[in-house]
């Protein structure tokens, strides 16, 4: 996602293209597979936007599926998700507010009965791992594309761990050599 919330066709292939590099080059992922987020599967759904960023995308070279919609996003449909920032910023803030709901859900459940606390202790580690992956705070923040230099945006309420992690996702994209991938 952007961070444009008004874009252009174009932008959109142009996120497309940096996401592609930055897959390739900081996460190691061949010829990663792009996904225009919509409202349906086919090439004709979407706002105008979607519809005319389609056309560019599947001229573009680029590993381009076609579009996806919201519930293949944690089913890893593809590799980079294109969208603009509007959008892209509620996917994010709606997915997190989900994961959240989800584990106070399975704690308030976990406590509601000693069988289901028993069967949450033995699947403590399992959960761990999950929560892990899902916590913004291990990632720190995400690689503002299309700058000069390198940015990390991280979230309005890091702290200590959250920063640190944004500055090894720093390090990271330097070491793989994405800015200087990145230039036109």
């Amino acid at each position: 996602a952007g961070a444009n919330s008004d874009c252009k066709p174009e932008f959109l292939l142009q996120f497309a293209q940096m996401g592609s590099v930055y897959m390739e080059r900081v996460m190691g992922v061949a010829n990663p597979r792009i996904g225009l987020l919509s409202n349906g599967s086919e090439d004709t759904k979407g706002t105008h936007l979607v519809q005319d960023a389609h056309k560019l995308l599947r001229h573009s070279g680029l590993n381009f599926i076609g579009n996806i919609e919201g519930q293949e996003i944690s089913r890893h449909t593809a590799d980079v998700i294109v969208t603009d920032g509007f959008t892209g910023n509620i996917v994010v803030k709606v997915s997190e507010g989900f994961n959240e709901m989800v584990f106070d859900r399975v704690k308030e459940a976990a406590s509601s009965a000693i069988h289901l606390g028993i069967a949450a202790s033995i699947l403590k580690p399992t959960f761990q791992s999950i929560a892990k992956t899902l916590d913004y705070t291990e990632h720190g923040g995400a690689v503002l594309l299309g700058t000069k230099g390198n940015v990390i945006i991280a979230h309005g309420r890091s702290e200590a761990k959250a920063i640190k992690n944004a500055i090894s996702a720093a390090r990271r994209a330097i070491e793989q050599g994405l800015p200087e991938a990145l230039e036109i």
